[in-house]
């Protein structure tokens, strides 16, 4: 990453450094620290807002400010292995780094032309003590809020089961709580409603992003970015602590329907997915802010991307007329996609053949009409007709189609995750833009596959939203 560094300017401590594997992952300079009680602060380069790291008995923990107020007050890390292992809960301090990044990059589409990706960040690398297992955590400090994510660092495999991550609020904060697409509730951290069925996650759990609400003048949004090999987070009420709310890594998908994942095994060294919590005055600036999200994922893997051109899509009925008078449509009022929703190739639950439209359609006409009006086409698929998304998706490009809705997308576990990740990579290959349906959850992939330009996440339009 580009950028400037700058040596830390704390103490050097004494102890063995794990320089190979962090060299591996490209994080700055690496200098010895001891095997003693340490905290480490990293502070945006504006000033204003921080994220503290800390070991005091063995245990992790962290906190956040901005501008002197508490974000999130003294709150746990960790990891928790299939094995029953935990990492955070009795660690030694081996190394300690520290960079300073000031740099930007242009998105293909957003809100600004140019992003600036400006932080502070600290690491380190433990050691646990009754395993001697190798890991690190990276902590970082953005103008617009902090983030950190946990490293395994010693090569092989690992089951990763749960994390020890909490988030402590002050006294007084209400969140605005949801699961899937119910309604928006504010409630205190410790009174999140029981949700879920015996086929899906249970419990006092609600969905990412969360917003929260504080006394003062703050407002705060508790995020996940790069989320890449790993389940979905979601977060839970703590029994007996009213203002904590608590890491909880899904086991189902969305609504139940997939195969339960009670671990996820990795590939190590292994990076986790960032948690993140953007920070503002206003629910304005809250909005400005959440870029930080896309800074936190891998940047864009695309060399060719002119043919990515977000706009305004239009449904229409499905018939041949309807899609010729949606094109006019389209075209007459500066829009810039027309869309067959489903049934376009059959009955929505049973049709497992995408590649053939009902008789009401004629596909073709349609899409030449539409290519010659400038306008692009949508097709909707769901995951009953995408065993075979390569050769599908190669076939939709030879069609002239612009781009695939993916419908019933049960996001949640590790499998989900990769299956999603990986419809998104095999569509920028055929030059698609992908629009995925239901309850996705976003974590900055955009940024990585600027063909994915849209999530509807929650509350789709079958809801009236």
């Amino acid at each position: 990453m580009t950028g400037r560094q700058e040596p830390s300017r704390r103490r050097v401590l004494k102890g063995a450094a794990v320089a190979a594997a962090t060299a591996a992952l490209g994080i700055g300079s690496t200098y010895p620290a001891e095997a003693s009680d340490a905290s480490v602060t990293a502070t945006s380069l504006d000033g204003t807002t921080s994220i503290t790291m800390s070991l005091t008995g063995g245990s992790l923990r962290w906190s956040a400010r901005r501008n002197g107020a508490t974000v999130v007050a003294g709150s746990a890390m960790g990891l928790r292995l299939g094995d029953g292992t935990t990492l955070g809960a009795d660690a030694v301090v081996t190394s300690h780094q520290h960079r300073h990044v000031d740099s930007a990059w242009q998105p293909v589409y957003g809100r600004n032309a140019t992003v600036l990706d400006t932080y502070q960040e600290m690491r380190w690398n433990l050691r646990d003590n009754r395993t001697s297992i190798n890991f690190g955590v990276q902590i970082r400090a953005y103008a617009t809020g902090v983030a950190f994510r946990y490293v395994l660092l010693d090569p092989g495999t690992a089951a990763i089961a749960g994390e020890l991550t909490t988030f402590v609020f002050p006294d007084g904060t209400l969140v605005y709580s949801a699961r899937d697409e119910d309604d928006y509730n504010p409630v205190t951290p410790g009174s999140i409603p029981p949700t879920g069925t015996s086929s899906t996650d249970t419990g006092p759990l609600t969905d990412l992003p969360l917003t929260a609400t504080y006394s003062g003048d703050l407002i705060a949004c508790v995020c996940e970015s790069a989320r890449i090999d790993y389940p979905r987070m979601m977060l839970s009420s703590v029994p007996g602590q009213p203002n904590s709310l608590a890491a909880y890594l899904m086991r189902h998908t969305a609504r139940g329907s997939g195969a339960v994942q009670t671990t996820s095994t990795v590939t190590t060294p292994f990076v986790t997915p960032w948690r993140a919590v953007v920070i503002g005055s206003t629910h304005a600036e809250l909005i400005d802010n959440a870029e930080l999200v896309l800074n936190l994922a891998p940047a864009g893997d695309l060399a060719d991307t002119s043919w990515i051109k977000p706009g305004k899509v239009f449904r229409c009925n499905l018939t041949t007329a309807d899609g010729l008078a949606g094109v006019d449509f389209a075209a007459a009022r500066g829009l810039q996609y027309i869309e067959y929703d489903s049934g376009w190739y059959g009955p929505e639950h049973t049709s497992t053949d995408a590649t053939q439209s009902i008789s009401a359609i004629d596909l073709r006409t349609v899409i030449r009409y539409a290519t010659g009006k400038g306008i692009g086409v949508f097709l909707y698929v769901n995951p009953m007709a995408l065993n075979s998304p390569d050769s599908l998706f190669a076939r939709y490009r030879r069609w002239g189609v612009a781009g695939v809705k993916l419908g019933f997308i049960n996001d949640g576990t590790q499998a989900m995750t990769n299956q999603i990740t990986a419809w998104a990579r095999t569509a920028a290959r055929h030059k698609l833009l992908i629009d995925t349906h239901d309850d996705v959850r976003p974590f900055g992939y955009e940024r990585t596959y600027p063909n994915w330009i849209s999530l509807e996440g929650v509350r789709g339009n079958e809801h009236g939203a």
